[in-house]
């Protein structure tokens, strides 16, 4: 049996694959704190995972805009050239990144300081001095947290499309990032997926295109968005109606939220609520409007508001229902 990715060795040889003999690779936390003396302390703490210091926010920016894509974010917020909030805003402006877990570590433990740190959407908010294993505690439940989100599948399987709309708007397949000729044939995706693969011609104008758009625009639209998928899916029309057919799984972000989101309000546990307000990383396809993205936009967005409204009344404790508070006040702010 694979060890869980992402679980700190704890000295004895890790269980491996079988087969292969190979343990999986650990979780890739990204640390960023001017103190050389924190960032040696973390990496102590945290041995058994990859860890990825940086002394200066700006430089772990560029890094993570350069492709970096860490499992979990460790910030301080006192730092030169930009705050830990500010490079939070920036990360969670990297489309790809608006999933990954992002933890505070810093000494400022004012009402307002930790306000604000949860109010941008923070994991956590811990204070220095920090005991090694509130860290510890700390990373492993929000990178667990992950890995419940994301699944944990066969690492030999190929990996599937990955549509991200919450936010930003991104198409991955494995680590290629795919492209398209028009933005619109991505939005004709994520409503095909939405109406489980076939619509209606006259229906997908309806929802999708403006009053007196070309004829001939659908068919634009899905040679476009056949081009993009290539040999990941096919799009045609045939009887009057638009049809996809992927030869591959899809992991659409909006899709996963709705789900988690609805399930957790009907459970209405702190951890399932938690669970699905990390998927949440701002509007659903922001760039676009239309009947059908404004009622598939508000949908997500009210899920959003009654998961924090609702985290705010199963808080387990003072300071959880602050950081709750704190979050939807930032949400009606925003």
């Amino acid at each position: 049996m694979l060890k869980a990715a992402g679980t700190p060795s704890d000295g004895v040889d890790d269980a491996r694959d079988d087969d292969q003999g190979i343990a999986p690779a650990p979780a890739r936390v990204l640390a960023v704190d001017d103190d050389d003396a924190v960032r040696t302390l973390v990496r102590h703490v945290l041995r058994g995972y990859e860890v990825i210091d940086f002394d200066r926010p700006d430089a772990a920016l560029a890094a993570l805009r350069g492709g970096l894509v860490p499992d979990l974010i460790l910030s301080d917020v006192q730092m030169p050239v930009m705050s830990g909030f500010e490079l939070h805003v920036e990360v969670r402006r990297i489309a790809h990144l608006r999933s990954v877990p992002y933890v505070y570590l810093t000494a400022l433990d004012r009402r307002d300081d930790v306000r604000r740190g949860m109010g941008l959407g923070a994991d956590d908010y811990l204070t220095k001095p920090f005991r090694p294993d509130e860290l510890r505690a700390s990373v492993e439940a929000r990178l667990e947290r992950r890995r419940a989100l994301l699944g944990a599948p066969d690492e030999a399987a190929p990996r599937g499309l990955v549509f991200v709309t919450l936010g930003g708007l991104s198409l991955t397949a494995g680590d290629e990032r795919l492209t398209w000729e028009a933005k619109r044939a991505v939005l004709l995706l994520a409503y095909l997926l939405d109406q489980d693969g076939t619509a209606r011609v006259a229906q997908v104008r309806a929802d999708l295109l403006e009053p007196g758009t070309a004829p001939n625009l659908i068919h634009v639209l899905t040679s476009r968005l056949r081009k993009t998928l290539g040999e990941l899916g096919t799009v045609s029309v045939v009887d009057d109606a638009v049809h996809l057919t992927l030869a591959t799984e899809v992991a659409w972000d909006a899709a996963t939220f709705g789900r988690l989101a609805e399930r957790a309000l009907t459970v209405r546990q702190p951890d399932a609520l938690e669970a699905a307000l990390a998927l949440y990383g701002g509007p659903s396809l922001g760039a676009f409007d239309g009947p059908w993205v404004d009622a598939h936009r508000a949908r997500l967005d009210d899920l959003h508001v009654a998961l924090l409204e609702a985290a705010v009344e199963v808080a387990p404790d003072p300071v959880e229902r602050q950081r709750a508070e704190a979050r939807l006040a930032q949400a009606f702010a925003d």
